[in-house]
């Protein structure tokens, strides 16, 4: 929807305004409909706004009927009407239509610190109490929008929906943190809150911060609860959760502009898409194939059979756009500096379909999110026991636990593994990382899942680490192109229904997501319901072996002289990847994201561009 940004200085930075316009100035590419600024002696906002939702009144920053209350507020939320409703009859006064915006102000003259816990939506918000001097920042439950934050080096406290708006308050210096970049090739991802870029942190999921003049401090509003008390009759449960299905589909086309829909050609999107062009028939849907000349094993990636099955079968109109396979070439540039630093999957395909819609619209929904709460992950499921006879294997018994950690670590698939960190880094390197665990924080999250059920930590660890992570990887490859992407399988009510779910209607171990199959089946053709899971991305494998073998090799071969990885370790795995010996797509992704990012950004060797601003192709 927008890009928010903002300093806390309590008085201490006179050049704050011109800072948070700066701060804002590089956010144009989330917001280019309009822009709006406030400050006080303490605190100033700026906002960037892609008009969705109440496009005449929903201007920012916006406050109350005193001007006591100023928020700024990027997302969506979903639920404001109700909400509306309950604060009017409280006797709040709203000036506006139907803005969602307005619900956030009066919300927290209810509610408090209550609020986040009200909101079914996607946010990110940023609310100042001007006369109790305190600055309250909220991201929703899942992560969908991002917030990241740092502290000055002037002391003040800023935030932003990016990392770029920080650097451009000129407080926060372009610096590495070396310790996330192993992380990085560790788990191919960032957890908990932390970026490559030192002093730049993302406030976590489900989490709020309040500032004060005598501190900070966090704390977690929501987490993932496991009740699996709802019934075991599937086709009676499936009903039910067709229902909740259909109604948040219908909560999420709620928008004063077109939207449209992605179908890859899984059931996830292809639900999606249907539900949405029966309720709204004008919905157009967007496709990936792929140039598949001498593509090997990894030709099934390619889904346009199954896509063009569901289109043809409901009728839906259909855009499909082919990616070449020198594409890479000319986007990974484009696509890491959307991103802001190397993120997980081959990212640029994303970054191309998100274009392509951006051309007609600004709203598209996506499937993502429903593999990681609706049991989607059958591979995972059939290699962590969850019984033993007619006995539940319990984490609650540290032998049991250390035994399913140890199968579940083994089973990831990471770009270097532990033990191979001191042949793939400098020791130089290593030393400067301060000798991150990558072990030790798998452990730490697998064994804090609010629950003892086995398949409940493993829903777990994927949701609070490789589901936010695709999260923010989509929210900033659409925002890119002013489009807001909308993820209805992470409605409130879909997640909180699902976890109510007795495992046995989730998977068996050999099938997966058998609740959300019947329930979408009378929606897709018969050959989506019986499709096994596949990921979605380009066949890179075969094209990093052949066409784009000259160009991969040329861009490795710097990294070779920047002093973070020791040049026989690329040498050796390139090798084995080019012979077809072992499969290292992702490692091979992940060296050339980085390459990327050292070069734009100016970080670890690499050579800075000579112009900060980015212009997306």
């Amino acid at each position: 929807m927008c890009g928010i940004a903002g300093s806390l200085h309590f008085g201490r930075d006179p050049q704050a305004p011109d800072r948070v316009r700066r701060m804002a100035d590089a956010l144009e590419h989330r917001g280019p409909d309009s822009d709006g600024y406030w400050s006080d002696g303490d605190v100033s906002l700026g906002f960037r706004r892609l008009a969705i939702v109440d496009i005449a009144d929903g201007e920012q920053p916006m406050t109350n009927e005193d001007g006591r209350i100023w928020v700024v507020f990027n997302g969506e939320i979903y639920n404001h009407r109700e909400l509306r409703r309950e604060l009017e009859a409280a006797g709040h006064r709203f000036k506006s239509d139907h803005s969602d915006t307005e619900v956030l102000v009066h919300g927290w003259e209810q509610w408090g610190e209550r609020l986040p816990e009200r909101l079914n939506g996607m946010f990110a918000f940023a609310i100042w109490d001007q006369h109790a001097k305190r600055l309250f920042l909220a991201r929703d439950r899942y992560g969908i929008k991002p917030l990241y934050v740092a502290t000055g080096q002037d002391g003040s406290f800023v935030f932003a929906s990016e990392v770029r708006a920080l650097h451009a308050s000129g407080l926060v210096p372009v610096e590495a943190n070396a310790a996330a970049v192993v992380e990085y090739f560790s788990l191919m991802n960032f957890w908990h809150g932390r970026t490559p870029f030192r002093g730049v942190s993302m406030l976590q999921p489900g989490h709020f911060e309040l500032v004060t003049p005598s501190g900070r401090r966090q704390h977690q509003y929501w987490d993932f609860t496991f009740s699996r008390s709802r019934g075991t009759d599937l086709e009676r449960e499936a009903g039910e959760f067709r229902e909740v299905l259909h109604q948040a589909v219908d909560r999420q086309l709620a928008a004063d502009v077109p939207v449209m829909a992605y179908l890859s050609g899984g059931i996830d999107s292809s639900s999606i898409a249907a539900v949405a062009h029966q309720l709204r028939p004008g919905v157009r849907a967007y496709s990936c194939i792929f140039d598949l000349d001498q593509v090997g094993e990894d030709r099934f990636v390619d889904e346009r059979e199954f896509s063009r099955a569901v289109a043809g079968s409901l009728g839906i109109d259909r855009v499909e756009l082919e990616i070449p396979q020198d594409a890479l070439i000319q986007n990974l540039d484009s696509t890491i500096a959307a991103l802001e630093y190397p993120r997980m999957g081959m990212a640029y395909v994303n970054y191309l379909i998100a274009k392509r819609v951006a051309a007609d619209a600004k709203v598209v929904l996506s499937g993502m999110g429903g593999d990681e709460v609706t049991g989607g992950y059958v591979g995972r499921y059939a290699i962590i026991p969850r019984m033993q006879g007619s006995q539940r294997v319990s984490l609650a018994d540290k032998t049991s636990a250390d035994a399913i950690f140890q199968t579940f670590r083994a089973m990831l698939n990471v770009p270097i593994r532990a033990d191979e960190l001191t042949e793939a880094f400098t020791p130089d390197f290593l030393k400067a990382a301060g000798g991150f665990d990558p072990v030790g924080e798998i452990r730490q999250t697998f064994l804090s899942a609010p629950s003892d059920d086995p398949w409940d930590a493993l829903m777990y660890v994927d949701a609070k680490t490789y589901l936010h992570g695709l999260l923010v990887l989509e929210d900033k490859l659409s925002m890119a192109h002013s489009l807001e992407t909308r993820v209805p399988l992470l409605d409130n009510e879909v997640v909180d229904h699902v976890l109510g779910i007795p495992w046995n209607l989730l998977s068996d171990g050999q099938t997966g997501k058998i609740l959300f199959r019947e329930a979408v089946r009378p929606w897709v053709p018969e050959t989506i319901y019986t499709k096994p899971k596949m990921g979605f991305g380009p066949p890179d494998a075969s094209w990093y072996r052949g066409r784009l073998r000259p160009w991969v090799e040329a861009k490795l071969s710097g990294l070779a002289s920047q002093g973070v990885f020791q040049p026989s370790f690329i040498r050796r795995k390139l090798d084995e990847h080019f012979s077809g010996a072992a499969n290292h797509v992702a490692l091979i992704w992940c060296l050339l994201s980085f390459e990327s990012w050292c070069r734009q950004s100016g970080v670890l060797g690499g050579v800075a561009a000579t112009q900060r601003e980015t212009v997306y192709n």
